[in-house]
């Protein structure tokens, strides 16, 4: 296909693009293995394929590697057979060092219809081919594609960039994490999270003076060619009004019976059954997600209000107006994308018959490790009794004997009979969870 042959011919002509770098594994790789990457787009899974291939140049010729991206408007129109003629096309008109394997990076692979058949023919016939894909849904990390390419590979999840990766993009480095509260520096971290907080971290946009167009414009790509034009929705303008309606409920429980009795009084009729069709599609364009009550009993999981976070608050504030008590939301959103990078499935709210409600709950196996509360300030001492308490209940019950409170800026440790409550600032968990390093707390008076 002459298409493909101009295309390869560009990538071997030119060096790796510039990029910036993400905090990847360094072992991605497995010969035994397809790597995949997904996440939402533009989180900046082309990147780290450009990270990755800059880093196989050291030991692998370049003419050994192939990069193509699925969504090249000179690939149109996709016929379907692409992925199939691709090592044909490279291999008729290319050099290629055969003391060493081929690297093929396939970008949004999702585009090609029946990707998953060309690229498990090529991983089951080619033993000298190491295979590399991403795409923009979350079939790339669900059991489908367990049962599309029956196990053949290993997932990473991209998500958008930590703070410690945006203060990189920045050109900032902390220099003493153990005194950083109490350093110059101080301040200057505090402006940039605040950036981070309300514009959150796609990397376009975080290097992007005009963030809100670009966050419009990304919403719009997801909303129209991730879900939309893929799952063929009909009712586009009931879709837009519930989606929209589930952003401005961001960091709240969320209830599909009541959604649907909102949407019918501005004049949509629709059942529970479909909203939660909408929501599936929504979660598989990584767009929010839902976390469930923590419960012992699986029917208590599946019937109480369950919360809505999204991806990435940049987006959120993109496309939603604004209100006073935003700020704590955000805080709580952006707590939860930092422990879904690391937890993803296992994350709850915990909640009992009295009012009290603890943000997060997060198992590992079988043991919940940690609960967090997240709140903006405790200097009212009715917030702080309200937090103390429902994680002092939420600890009884769980047996635990530690928890911690995330807050804008507040360091201390709250001693609660025999169990313990760190409060710190958001920006310096963040930074002590990026850094793997915990800093040196002072007890509370």
């Amino acid at each position: 296909m002459e298409k493909l042959r101009y295309i390869l011919a560009e990538w071997f002509e030119n060096s790796v693009p510039a990029y910036l770098t993400r905090d990847i594994p360094g072992d991605l790789f497995d010969n035994r293995h397809i790597l995949s990457l997904a996440g939402v787009r533009r989180s900046g899974k082309t990147f780290i394929f450009y990270q990755i291939i800059d880093q196989l140049k050291k030991t692998i010729p370049l003419s050994n590697i192939i990069y193509i991206d699925f969504e090249d408007d000179r690939l149109l129109p996709i016929e379907g057979t692409e992925i199939k003629e691709l090592l044909n096309v490279y291999r008729q008109h290319f050099p290629l060092n055969k003391d060493y394997p081929v690297y093929l990076f396939l970008d949004e692979v999702q585009n090609i219809p029946n990707w998953d058949k060309s690229v498990r023919r090529i991983f089951d016939r080619e033993q000298n081919v190491q295979l590399a894909i991403t795409g923009s849904s979350s079939k790339l990390l669900s059991s489908e594609i367990a049962t599309a390419l029956r196990g053949r590979t290993l997932s990473y999840y991209v998500t958008p960039i930590t703070f410690r990766e945006f203060l990189r993009f920045k050109n900032v480095q902390v220099s003493d994490l153990n005194n950083i509260f109490f350093s110059p520096q101080k301040n200057e971290l505090i402006k940039l999270f605040n950036e981070y907080l309300e514009f959150g971290g796609l990397p376009q946009v975080v290097l992007s003076e005009k963030k809100l167009p670009i966050l419009q414009e990304y919403f719009r790509a997801i909303f129209y060619r991730d879900i939309i034009e893929r799952y063929d929705i009909r009712k586009i303008k009931l879709f837009e009004n519930f989606i929209k309606l589930l952003i401005q409920s961001m960091s709240s429980r969320f209830s599909f019976g009541k959604m649907s009795h909102t949407l019918a009084s501005i004049g949509h009729k629709v059942s529970k059954a479909t909203l939660v069709d909408y929501m599936e599609k929504i979660e598989s364009a990584f767009l929010a997600f839902q976390v469930p009550i923590f419960s012992f009993n699986i029917k208590d999981q599946l019937q109480y209000p369950r919360k809505i976070y999204i991806i990435d608050n940049g987006i959120r504030n993109a496309v939603t107006f604004r209100f006073s008590q935003d700020r704590g939301r955000l805080l709580e959103n952006l707590v939860f994308n930092h422990l879904y990078r690391q937890s993803q499935s296992h994350i709850y709210y915990w909640a009992d018959k009295n009012g009290h409600e603890v943000d997060f709950v997060v198992k590992q196996g079988p043991d919940v490790i940690k609960l967090i509360q997240v709140c903006e300030s405790l200097a009212d001492p009715k917030t702080r009794g309200r937090e103390l308490r429902a994680l002092d209940k939420a600890m009884a019950e769980l047996d635990m004997d530690s928890a911690t409170i995330l807050t804008d800026d507040e360091l201390h440790i709250e001693k609660v009979a025999e169990k313990h409550i760190t409060i710190k600032p958001i920006w310096l968990w963040l930074l002590e969870n990026d850094f793997q390093k915990e800093y040196n707390m002072p007890d509370s008076n």
